[in-house]
């Protein structure tokens, strides 16, 4: 006998699954929800890949990053019944990998997200940045870049890219030869390497990679070049 069935009168709908990960939430699709249990299909990847390739063409080659993943929340007023594949599991950079979850409706009727979140790496092994703006020094000149603010959740000492456009902080036809980020922060490397002039080829966009702090981090990030 099936007893996957909602309770007469009791109307569920999910009009958006909100997926948390690492700090940050990403908005999926509606479900359509028939019975008193029901499937979410959450894909994910291992998109680190980016920085680490760029970092093992010119640096001593690094280890490829995995992301582990320890279980599955889901907020009340749902709960959820299965995950698979089971947890914990770890994921190779580039790799794709398809959550399946079996989640159990609320007795009670109910219209709005499903709000789910990946739980990986120890709070402890994770730090939470909220870089409020940032300063290219340059020669004597410091100038404030019109970049937003940026909240990251990363785990420490992770290498991170921050794009960077330096129209107005460096004149056209400048050459860069040197630049350092100030503590807590540290420079490992940037794209086009240093030196390099601001010309054509470049149009004033580099890319910058950052080594992020051993600590949680709010307030400016200071680049210096020389």
């Amino acid at each position: 006998m099936n007893f996957n069935f909602l309770k007469k009168g009791t109307k569920v709908a999910v009009t958006a699954v909100n997926l948390k990960w690492r700090g940050s939430t990403h908005t999926l699709g509606k479900v359509e929800v028939k019975g008193k249990v029901f499937d979410v299909t959450i894909p994910f990847q291992n998109r680190q890949q980016e920085s680490f390739e760029f970092l093992n063409t010119y640096f001593k080659p690094q280890k490829k990053p995995v992301m582990r993943i320890k279980g599955v929340s889901i907020k009340e007023p749902f709960k959820l019944v299965s995950a698979f594949p089971n947890l914990p599991v770890a994921i190779k950079e580039g790799e794709k990998i398809e959550f399946k979850l079996t989640v159990n409706t609320p007795d009670y009727s109910y219209e709005g997200p499903l709000n789910i979140e990946l739980l990986s790496d120890s709070a402890e092994d994770m730090v939470h940045l909220e870089i409020s703006k940032i300063i290219v020094g340059f020669k004597d000149k410091r100038t404030e870049m019109k970049d937003k603010s940026v909240i990251l959740d990363l785990s420490k000492g992770q290498v991170f890219k921050q794009n960077l456009h330096l129209f107005g902080a460096v004149d056209f036809g400048g050459e860069v030869r040197k630049i350092e980020v100030l503590p807590p922060f540290a420079f490992v490397s940037s794209d086009p390497q240093t030196p390099f002039k601001i010309d054509n080829k470049t149009g004033y966009l580099i890319d910058l990679y950052i080594q992020a702090p051993q600590m949680d981090y709010g307030g400016p990030l200071e680049i210096r070049m020389e």
